[in-house]
């Protein structure tokens, strides 16, 4: 009997062993499997086989690792999550690298700081990984941390991380430096853009706003016209290169690139009330109000439409219109400081000083500080 039973334990290791062998060679076989199926975009199945592989083999790494892939690409962040901490606890010395699949997850669900600490618990491991530099300066760019955005965006350029030095890192620092106030560095960059792109237009569109905040107002126009060239829809560099027209006093064009907008965007309000501003900057009385009642007529709930109507009235010295513009602007914003002011300038003026001193009140309890002013030399006395 005992020299049956030592025969018979070793086969028992045999079989046992070879079964192990097998489970594990199928488990390596439908990794496999799902890896090329996520290769492929067929999330569904590989999210499929991996759950199964999962349950059989609860401790297989690789295993949740992909699974976590899988259901980020069909949108469950939550669930890729769980599954790469699944994967950290069970592989400790390669744990670090969940940290840049947790940040692509966190930047989808718009989960700024998440990423940014992800990232840079990442970045500790591999401080040469351009994407993770890239990724983080995008959150903080997000997250108005502009210097940070340009020590991120710098360190792509100055260590030349393969793929990552292109057009596309100089336009994102350009945007940082623009604005953190730094326009000459912005300007730079926007250079730097249109010489690696020069088919980019928005290239061209930020060099233009910056060449206007740096007062060059002739080659902000002409950076304006070249997006204008590259995207004939660009609605935007119309309504920029209008302002800029405008500020050269030349208002024919200026009226045609906002009328152009209008034409692209029939509800871009502000282009309607710059074409009013336009005309009534340019002295066509007549035309600034009819623009201004148009502007009104598409766009009667919007506050400020009435305020520059009023100021346009108050300007012409037609009090009355312009005091009932204010007061329904007030009506629709009651926070309108200006308003406020405006209102009780015309009500001085109608010699109302008690009226008056109450509107300015209203305009300085909400933080305008020329109706402070107006206050202490005026309203010392409002009954007299």
């Amino acid at each position: 009997m005992k020299r049956t039973q030592s025969a018979f334990l070793p086969l028992c290791a045999f079989l046992l062993s070879t079964t192990i062998a097998f489970a594990q060679t199928e488990s390596s076989v439908a990794l496999k499997k799902s890896e090329e199926l996520l290769n492929k975009g067929d999330y569904m199945q590989a999210l499929i086989k991996l759950d199964s592989i999962t349950l059989k083999s609860p401790d297989n790494a690789e295993a949740f690792a992909l699974l976590g892939k899988a259901q980020a690409n069909l949108g469950d962040c939550a669930g890729a999550i769980e599954s790469w901490d699944k994967y950290a606890a069970l592989d400790q010395e390669n744990s670090w690298k969940v940290f840049e699949l947790k940040a692509d997850c966190y930047v989808h669900q718009g989960h700024h700081e998440d990423a940014i600490d992800a990232l840079s618990k990442y970045i500790i491991h591999d401080p040469y990984h351009g994407h993770s530099y890239m990724l983080r300066g995008q959150e903080y760019y997000l997250t108005s941390k502009y210097a940070l955005a340009i020590q991120d965006f710098s360190m792509i350029i100055n260590r030349k991380l393969q793929g990552y030095t292109t057009f596309e890192v100089y336009y994102k620092r350009g945007l940082s430096y623009s604005d953190f106030g730094m326009h000459n560095e912005a300007l730079a960059d926007f250079n730097k853009v249109v010489e690696l792109y020069p088919q980019f237009n928005y290239g061209y569109f930020y060099r233009g706003a910056t060449n206007w905040q740096l007062g060059k107002i002739d080659l902000a126009i002409v950076d304006f016209t070249k997006s204008i060239e590259l995207d004939s829809k660009d609605l935007h560099s119309y309504f920029n290169r209008g302002l800029c027209y405008r500020e050269e006093r030349e208002y024919s064009k200026a009226i045609a690139d906002f009328s152009k907008v209008i034409q692209i965007d029939p509800n871009f309000d502000e282009a309607y009330n710059q074409v009013a501003m336009t005309m009534y900057y340019k002295g066509d009385w007549d035309d600034a109000e009819k623009s201004f009642n148009d502007y009104i007529s598409k766009f009667s709930n919007y506050s400020h439409a009435y305020f520059n109507r009023g100021m346009y009235y108050s300007n012409r010295k037609n009090n009355t219109k312009a005091l009932a513009d204010f007061d329904y602007c007030i009506q629709l914003n009651p926070k309108d400081g200006d308003a406020f002011l405006n209102k009780g300038l015309i009500l001085l003026d109608q010699k109302k000083k008690p009226l008056a001193c109450e509107a300015f009140s209203q305009a300085s309890a909400l933080g305008n500080l020329d109706a402070k002013e107006i206050m202490k030399k005026t309203c010392s006395n409002s009954n007299k």
